[in-house]
């Protein structure tokens, strides 16, 4: 499956049946709401094992979901190595999260539309903001792992009602461990068709041993029999 904004219409099915791709994330976005009564779940890091197994269809089409609910929602590219959300939402990436980083003072402005950029589906009740990940910077992984990444993360929490983190593979780098220990709780995304279960596994254990937060599997291009078509799965950790 490309990427692509799945959920701004229906899609219909060789056999002319409409289906509704939104449901999917509506039900997601319930599911992540309902992962824990104690701590609110706030910022979402969506990740997977490797590249092209659709975590960042997953984290644009559920930012959008979450929009529909929720005043202020903020969609994050973290990916500084292969970003793709400026790519999916048809804008510049010429100035973004790198930059903000660069030059962050603890203090940050998200009516600044150089950083924030706004998107809006017309059935939407809120605004989805989103912050591309910017120039590319010799030391990805130093800058998420800094202490002023984490303090905007903290900054923005006071701004949004929900985050979603579109963040680099587990395998392919180790970005996203920095990015997940900042986050409550990660998403971990699995491509029916490409991802190795043993891969999966030792991601999954690296995500525990560092102490993330998993909130599930999400998994994609899974083939329905009925229409031949391919769509997102859903399962709780156990």
């Amino acid at each position: 499956m490309s990427r692509r904004i799945v959920v701004a219409k229906n899609t219909k099915s060789r056999r002319g049946n409409q289906f509704d791709y939104s449901e999917i994330y509506r039900q997601l976005r319930t599911n992540i709401e309902f992962s824990s009564f104690e701590d609110k779940v706030q910022v979402v890091n969506v990740t997977s094992t490797m590249p092209n197994e659709g975590k960042s269809t997953v984290a644009s089409n559920l930012a959008i979901i979450c929009s529909d609910k929720y005043e202020k929602v903020l969609l994050i590219d973290c990916d500084l190595r292969k970003p793709v959300q400026h790519k999916i939402f048809n804008t510049t990436n010429k100035v973004g999260l790198s930059n903000l980083l660069l030059g962050y003072k603890d203090q940050v402005d998200i009516d600044d539309e150089i950083y924030f950029k706004r998107y809006k589906k017309d059935t939407s009740a809120g605004k989805l903001y989103l912050l591309t990940s910017g120039s590319k910077v010799p030391n990805p992984q130093e800058l998420l792992s800094s202490k002023r990444f984490k303090r905007l993360i903290e900054a923005l929490k006071k701004e949004f009602d929900c985050i979603i983190i579109d963040c680099p593979p587990i395998n392919a780098v180790s970005d996203a461990i920095p990015v997940s220990s900042v986050s409550d709780g990660t998403l971990f995304v699995c491509s029916a068709k490409d991802t190795n279960k043993k891969d999966a596994k030792d991601a999954l254990v690296q995500l525990k041993r560092n102490g993330v937060n998993v909130l599930g599997c999400v998994l994609s291009k899974v083939e329905d029999p009925s229409n031949k078509r391919y769509g997102y799965y859903y399962r709780n950790r156990e």
